[in-house]
């Protein structure tokens, strides 16, 4: 006899996407995204890195940290293994107000920081083949051994063009 299981008897954790009880970060000075992940709701923040004379860093021009919300949104700084083979990004200058950047762990994305018509700095990056401002990242991934296994990411943004809000999800 042969039985038929369905998904939906189930329940497990993440696998439906981004879990809607996860927080979003607010009060963040230059934030321009954030990265979620299904192990916790702890979060790395994306912000701008701006030097002593206000300009953009043009060597690291995001700062990236952690905001704990599993010990009372603490900030806390990436590890080295977290932030040269997880989190980390390579970013070029392109020119005062706009820098291109790729993650280390998937480099098969671009992304670009650019400043809106209201000064404003925010990501850019295409989200189902359309020019999008990036809000957030969620990252699904098996937590056994020593690197988890991403199984898919989810970005989630709003297109340039007409601010509707725009979604991808991607199988790694």
């Amino acid at each position: 006899m042969h039985i038929n299981l369905d998904k939906s008897q189930f329940s497990v954790f993440g696998e439906e996407g981004l879990p809607e009880h996860y927080p979003v970060p607010k009060e963040i000075d230059g934030l321009l995204f954030y990265i979620q992940r299904n192990l916790n709701n702890n979060t790395v923040v994306y912000a701008l890195n701006k030097n002593h004379d206000n300009l953009i860093n043009e060597d690291y021009p995001m700062d990236v940290f952690w905001l704990k919300y599993t010990s009372k949104g603490e900030i806390q700084a990436l590890n080295y293994i977290q932030s040269k083979l997880v989190f980390g990004y390579r970013a070029n200058k392109i020119d005062n107000k706009t820098f291109e950047f790729h993650m280390v762990s998937y480099d098969k994305l671009r992304f670009f920081i650019v400043e809106d018509e209201k000064g404003h700095h925010k990501t850019i990056t295409k989200i189902n083949g359309k020019d999008a401002y990036l809000s957030n990242i969620y990252v699904y991934a098996d937590e056994f051994g020593l690197f988890p296994d991403v199984k898919y990411i989810e970005l989630f943004g709003n297109e340039v063009d007409g601010s509707f809000p725009c979604y991808q999800k991607i199988m790694i």
